[in-house]
């Protein structure tokens, strides 16, 4: 088995009228990519500020290679982190760029030149080392915003977003850079809102909510347990479903999401199940714009856990 790199322990934190984490523990360990999913102000932030030993907890423990990042020099140099925003000079070359954050990173003499070529061969940038950072696409400056995070060869890379505002492409090789981190040993914790670059690259998942982490797991172990051998079905209405057709739908196995036409969760049975089913929203009301068969993804795991989170909470009150 790969070595803990992090051991979150029952870490909370409250802010004022606000428990922002709650008795949340998570391990990673090295070669691993482990995604942290969830809503907005779940406390996905908070918990990599924790981290990051930039935020003392109210209890519980945060160890990087088993010491405390607040108040430990070796843990903290065993942390790269890459904001979401790019952090890097805008006037200055990739190459320079990288020779800068090198010395700040405390690497001297020959250590820099060898950490600046390494980190942009690893970001495919070796062609355009010497071009000015504004002259860069988006995702050639997402990509050297990572490495820059990777120039002291940290043991965990915390990254927050990596890919938000790049396109497709940029975004499929920035997955292979932090699958080769990953595969030299690397441990990876990422904050994303997309389920399926989790999917992609993570070999765990993290769901958090309101501060506490709900579920996690391997990729395909957290799927198959949602769905067992079910496809996952998405129902897409012309307006918001009426109280009866939800009736239907939750009844059908189906869950809400953030967009109110359109529910998802697994379904069973055959093509004429499917047609019941849209015969049966019909005749409550509720008009069928289109019913979709996909493979079930991480996205489906996320509404099936929050509608029961939903459930729990209405039951509660």
């Amino acid at each position: 088995m790969s070595a803990t790199v992090l051991k979150i322990s029952n870490a909370s934190r409250a802010f004022v009228g606000r428990e922002a984490l709650h008795d949340v523990s998570l391990n990673v360990a090295a070669g691993e990519i482990v995604a942290l999913l969830g809503p907005n102000g779940a406390g996905k932030t908070t918990l990599l500020r924790a981290i990051a030993g930039r935020l003392q907890l109210d209890t519980g423990s945060v160890l990087v290679m088993g010491k405390n990042p607040l108040n430990d020099n070796s843990a903290r140099s065993a942390l790269g982190i890459v904001p979401q925003t790019i952090a890097l000079y805008p006037h200055l070359t990739a190459r320079h760029n990288l020779d800068v954050l090198a010395r700040l990173s405390g690497l001297k003499g020959s250590a820099i030149k060898k950490a600046v070529d390494e980190a942009l061969t690893c970001a495919a940038l070796q062609d355009r080392a010497d071009d000015v950072l504004t002259n860069l696409s988006g995702g050639m400056q997402r990509r050297l915003n990572i490495v820059a995070g990777t120039l002291h060869h940290p043991r965990l890379l915390l990254l927050d977003e990596p890919t938000v505002g790049v396109d497709m492409q940029a975004r499929e090789l920035i997955h292979v850079l932090l699958q080769d981190l990953r595969n030299a040993g690397m441990a990876i914790l990422f904050i994303t809102h997309d389920f399926d670059q989790a999917a992609a690259i993570a070999d765990r998942a993290a769901f958090m909510a309101q501060g506490k982490l709900l579920l996690e797991g391997s990729v395909a172990g957290l799927i198959k347990d949602a769905f067992g051998g079910a496809k996952e079905g998405v129902v897409e209405l012309l307006q918001a479903a009426n109280p009866e057709a939800q009736q239907v739908l939750m009844t059908s196995g189906l869950s809400s999401t953030d967009e109110e036409r359109i529910w998802s969760g697994p379904l069973t049975g055959n093509y004429a199940d499917i047609t019941r089913l849209e015969h049966h929203l019909e005749t409550v009301g509720a008009h069928v714009a289109e019913i979709r068969i996909r493979e079930p993804g991480l996205g489906g795991v996320f509404m099936q856990l929050m509608d029961k989170q939903l459930g729990q909470t209405g039951t509660a009150e």
